[in-house]
């Protein structure tokens, strides 16, 4: 094993604020799972808890493990980061429904009030409701992605922590925005979507990551002209470093919605499948309805 190698394996960060709030999001979701199960509620089944430690998992692997410091040094490595934040990280955590699970993990004089507060009649809500439409979210989660990959904006990123920080956090909530309507998770707080409109959310959101991925991909030039001033790591130059982070962005983050579109195509079709087995039923019994009658 190489040098370089050996050091990404080895470059583990202790970032307690990081640290911290993974923890104690873990233990209210964890405690308000374990309540939950104990009451026989559906939604605390074990899958669930699987799909949220693993989502928290992905965020400690992109943030505290040598991913987390290469970023600096590599574009594509940044890039990979990105990817198992908002691509992996996200939906994993909003199938795990964080919300109405993790609420049962707070104190119950907290939880009840936080419930008041978002009772359908408060202004909370409906404010919540107005600005998180699907519309308004693909085009904050658009804007916020293609905004932090102008070459001036992500080099003041890359050099500064506290913006970077401040654009990890814009990208993981834009994130959780997109999958909350993508995958129809709790709280349910918009009107049923139907498998169709999230199937045009999902493709909509993939053809702009596409663009962003293939403009990066097959630009001739630098853009992040930052990583021509670090050291170069493996021997990867800067523009070849480019191109590949380029083809990180367009590939592996673009199969994460091909395999969701994927799998509501699939659901649509099971959906359509009993629908029409109901109906059929209903047939059946009007047909022998309308006989017993004639009989008589």
């Amino acid at each position: 094993m190489d040098a370089t190698t050996e050091a990404f394996l080895r470059s583990w960060q202790l970032r307690w604020d990081v640290i911290l709030v993974l923890l104690t999001l873990t233990s209210i979701y964890v405690t308000g799972w374990v309540r939950l199960r104990r009451r026989g509620a559906k939604i605390a089944n074990v899958w669930r808890l699987v799909s949220y430690l693993s989502g928290m998992g992905f965020v400690a692997l992109a943030l505290l493990s040598g991913i987390g410091t290469f970023e600096a040094l590599l574009f594509f490595i940044h890039m990979i980061q990105h990817i198992m934040m908002m691509m992996y990280a996200a939906p994993l955590i909003m199938l795990a429904a964080p919300m109405p699970i993790g609420m049962w993990g707070l104190p119950r004089p907290v939880r009840l009030r936080l419930a008041k507060f978002l009772n359908q009649k408060s202004p909370l809500r409906q404010l919540i409701v107005a600005i998180t439409k699907p519309g308004i979210i693909w085009m904050f989660y658009t804007l916020n992605l293609w905004m932090w990959h102008d070459s001036e904006m992500y080099e003041r990123a890359t050099t500064h922590s506290t913006i970077h920080n401040i654009q990890h956090l814009l990208f993981f909530g834009t994130a959780l925005a997109i999958w909350w309507h993508t995958t129809d998770a709790a709280p349910k707080f918009h009107k049923h979507r139907t498998y169709g409109k999230r199937m045009m959310f999902a493709a909509a959101t993939y053809f702009q990551n596409l663009l962003l991925g293939i403009y990066i991909t097959m630009s001739p030039e630098l853009i992040y002209t930052y990583y021509a001033t670090v050291p170069r790591m493996w021997g990867i130059e800067a523009h070849r470093d480019q191109t590949i982070g380029g083809l990180i962005m367009w590939l592996p983050g673009g199969m994460m919605y091909g395999y969701t579109i994927l799998i509501l195509i699939s659901r649509m079709m099971d959906y359509s499948e009993k629908q029409a087995q109901i109906k059929a039923k209903q047939d059946r019994l009007k047909r022998q309805q309308a006989k017993g009658i004639a009989v008589s």
